[in-house]
């Protein structure tokens, strides 16, 4: 076992000798370090090792800012900080192979709101893909060589993304029903539900440009979303029953269906939608509706609240 204390040295009026014999006692133990394959435990202080090499205190990395694209990283590197601003970067990695067990940590800094993506060398991979996007604000992941590849130790992510439009009005809006050829069967004469909506700005989501109901997604990282849809509606013809879905991309989700049977004009029925959905940059959710019973018969929305949670 090879233990290695700390020391301390009274510098003097010998400045210069101290120095001298200082630098030789580092260089003896470079190479000594270098040339000679050490067997057991190396413990810095701490005399009883419980590891083949045991730190007892902390310990530094080197740091690396990059902010612009095209860096290669070597031995030099461990961290790198990412301050690339609002333009794009990508960052290579070296050979896998020949450095097993190199590890490597890159961050997007507090300046970076664009892409950093991590290429790896040829056709080696990051977890099976050629490359890897750092998108989510402050970003960070940790990879480690296994001698062919680079595998993810570490990621972190955002916190979770949120997102909420909602509409509330006493005397409602209607949803525009009256224009379907024929009644609903829950997959066809399906249509949005369009009222002004307000926007709550969360995190990773946005109003898709107008406030007309749409929630859309603006994460680079994709995502199981929990979607969460409260509605309070009233029918234009007494009896009629509704189909209500959310709409991914103008295509209704299967599993977020229900169906309504409504009672008189006069009437307001609230009820509840909980489906889960995956959603990549630039996916958008809406409210749909159609009457099942006939064709031309409209409802009215009272209120509607669109939420979506990331997981």
């Amino acid at each position: 076992m090879k233990t290695i204390y700390p020391f301390t040295l009274s510098i003097s009026k010998h400045k210069n000798l101290i120095t001298f014999i200082f630098v030789a006692f580092l260089s003896s133990l470079t190479c000594f370090l270098s040339s000679a394959q050490i067997t057991g435990s190396i413990g810095v202080h701490t005399a009883t090792p419980n590891s083949l090499f045991e730190v007892n205190g902390s310990f530094g990395q080197n740091i690396t800012t990059v902010t612009t694209t095209g860096t290669t990283l070597g031995a030099a590197e461990s961290i790198v900080i990412c301050n690339n601003g609002s333009t794009a970067i990508t960052e290579t990695l070296p050979t896998a192979v020949g450095i097993t067990g190199r590890i490597y940590t890159i961050k997007k800094g507090t300046s970076s709101t664009a892409n950093v993506t991590i290429d790896a060398a040829g056709t080696e991979t990051i977890d099976g893909a050629l490359t890897l996007v750092l998108s989510d604000e402050q970003g960070a992941v940790t990879i480690v060589s296994d001698g062919t590849g680079w595998n993810i130790i570490d990621k972190y992510l955002a916190p979770y993304p949120m997102g909420e439009v909602s509409f509330f009005n006493v005397t409602g809006t209607a949803a525009n029903v009256t224009g379907l050829s024929s009644g609903a069967s829950g997959n066809d004469n399906m249509v949005p539900c369009i009222v002004t909506t307000a926007y709550t700005g969360m995190t990773e989501f946005d109003n898709g440009g107008t406030n007309n109901g749409t929630l859309r997604y603006v994460g680079r990282t994709p995502r199981m979303m929990h979607i969460a849809c409260t509605i309070s509606v009233a029918p234009a013809t007494n009896g009629d029953q509704f189909v209500f879905g959310v709409a991914k991309n103008g295509a209704l989700v299967n599993a977020s269906k229900i169906l309504q049977k409504m009672g008189n004009t006069s009437d307001i029925q609230s009820t509840a939608i909980h489906v889960v959905i995956s959603m990549v940059y630039g996916d958008y959710l809406q409210l749909y509706v159609g009457n099942t019973t006939a064709s031309g018969r409209d409802v009215t929305i009272k209120s509607l609240n669109l939420f979506a949670f990331g997981m």
